[in-house]
């Protein structure tokens, strides 16, 4: 897979490279870190030495891109090269990943919990909503050397399929463990709110039973067959609550959702299943 790994040479781009250098295959991934030399990277050097220059700015781009390559060589990744653009940083990620043959975009958060408030603008935000391609998008990482822990949220939707596709091209199965989980929607919902755990036949609709069995099904032979080692699992709740319990129970350092869902779940981008597991979780892939 061709990855685009976006970088401004910050602590949430370290943490972002450290995730994709932990699960990416080291033969088959290849990697383009790309650093866009912009009016705020630009601003936010100024600021901090006093003074402006345009020589400085798109040097400090370059040491950006290269300290990135340096970063993941040293982590076993030999496929990578350096780049720098000049222009406005999330235009110039866009334009990069909807134009080349990149099969992920992965980018830092530079907050730790991104769009509990969001920025107009940032940076992120902006990729992950402008682009139509899959993108990574990473708040903190686990700096142990286990495996790392994946939930993989499947709903059938065609968004779910991109994003496990991008999922088993990126990673290393020798690297991951995978639990495919499905939300299941119960007939009624308890007062306090959706209800999470482990799911009971009764509470579950037999359409939405089976629906959510097809769909687990479907992830985790597609996965199996790429290789990874899979459990599966269905869980009466809304598919948010689901996943970011999964996660909180699992300590998953990574979660792979599509951006829209299908039928009752189907909604616009913000305020959709993968922008509030995005809030919370550590990392997200998201497909489209």
């Amino acid at each position: 897979m061709r990855v685009l790994f976006a970088t401004d040479g910050s602590d949430h781009s370290a943490r972002a490279r450290d995730l994709l250098a932990r699960l990416a295959h080291p033969e088959r991934t290849e990697v383009v870190a790309m650093s866009v030399n912009g009016f705020e990277t630009a601003m936010r050097k100024a600021q901090r030495e006093g003074h402006f220059s345009t020589e400085e700015a798109r040097a400090a781009a370059q040491a950006a891109a290269d300290g990135a390559c340096e970063a993941l060589r040293d982590a076993g990744l030999s496929h990578v090269e350096a780049r720098v653009e000049d222009g406005d940083e999330a235009t110039e990620i866009v334009h990069a990943a909807d134009t080349e043959d990149f099969g992920l975009v992965v980018v830092g958060a530079g907050k730790e919990r991104w769009l509990d408030t969001v920025v107009l603008g940032s940076v992120s935000g902006s990729v992950v909503h402008g682009t139509s391609c899959p993108v990574l998008v990473v708040h903190r990482v686990t700096e142990d050397e286990r495996a790392r822990r994946v939930v993989v949220g499947a709903d059938g939707s065609e968004g779910s399929h991109h994003a496990i596709s991008a999922f088993a091209g990126l990673a290393d199965p020798e690297r991951v463990e995978v639990t495919v989980v499905t939300a299941a929607q119960p007939l009624a919902l308890p007062p306090g709110g959706p209800a999470g755990g482990e799911l009971a036949a009764a509470e579950v609709d037999d359409e939405e039973l089976r629906s959510g069995n097809r769909y687990a099904d479907e992830a985790a032979t597609a996965l199996r067959d790429a290789g990874f080692r899979v459990e599966t699992e269905v869980v009466a709740g809304s598919p948010a609550t689901v996943l970011l319990e999964q996660v909180e129970r699992r300590e998953a350092d990574l979660v792979v959702v599509g951006a829209r869902g299908l039928g009752r779940f189907r909604a616009k981008v913000l305020g959709s299943v993968s922008d509030r597991v995005m809030r919370h979780a550590p990392a997200t892939l998201v497909g489209r």
